[in-house]
């Protein structure tokens, strides 16, 4: 069904996750060098911290992956439904083939927007939470749990440091992703 097209795709998505997870590697490793300078417990959470906030960030794409693949495999997304253009043009008034006397949809356009309601709204939670509440998911966020729970039983949390590891996925990806990845 996705041919060519979906292998140019999956090479594209891996080179941008690899160098996403490049560019977050390097991230860590100036986090590892300033907190070998401040000290051994700033370097212990720090890399605790960011360990579990990596495997959280991988398990949640692998459960999202394969939550979308079992969609496609079901016949969920196909060739011949639309899925964006129900959200972005709802009117039709950006088809070529048609044409409009008196501008009637774009006035109907400007009048009601688009609105998600509850039954859609309860559905899209519906069919996402398989990939919420994954086995994955659930084990990394129990790593992450533990190990903070372990740091405290050992007397070794230090909250600044723990979170700063923490950030540094998620601030990296929501940065590296605005500058864009090529």
């Amino acid at each position: 069904m996705f041919g060519i097209k979906n292998t140019n795709n999956k090479k594209m998505m891996k080179n941008a996750m690899l160098k996403m997870w490049q560019r977050i590697a390097l991230l860590d490793g100036v986090l590892i060098l300033v907190s070998l300078w401040i000290g051994n417990g700033w370097f212990l959470n720090t890399q605790i911290a960011f360990a579990s906030s990596a495997l959280i960030t991988f398990a949640t794409f692998m459960s999202y992956k394969t939550m979308v693949e079992r969609r496609v495999e079901a016949g969920a997304f196909g060739e011949d439904k639309d899925v964006l253009k129900k959200y972005e043009d709802p009117y039709d008034l950006y088809d070529d083939e048609e044409t409009d006397e008196g501008g009637q949809h774009e006035e109907a356009a400007m009048k009601q927007a688009p609105k998600i309601g509850f039954k859609e709204s309860f559905k899209n939670l519906v069919n996402s939470y398989k990939g919420a509440l994954s086995p994955y998911r659930l084990g990394a966020y129990g790593v992450l749990f533990v190990s903070v729970l372990s740091l405290m039983r050992h007397e070794l949390l230090e909250p600044v440091p723990f979170f700063l590891g923490l950030s540094v996925v998620p601030l990296g990806s929501l940065f590296l992703a605005n500058r864009g990845l090529q």
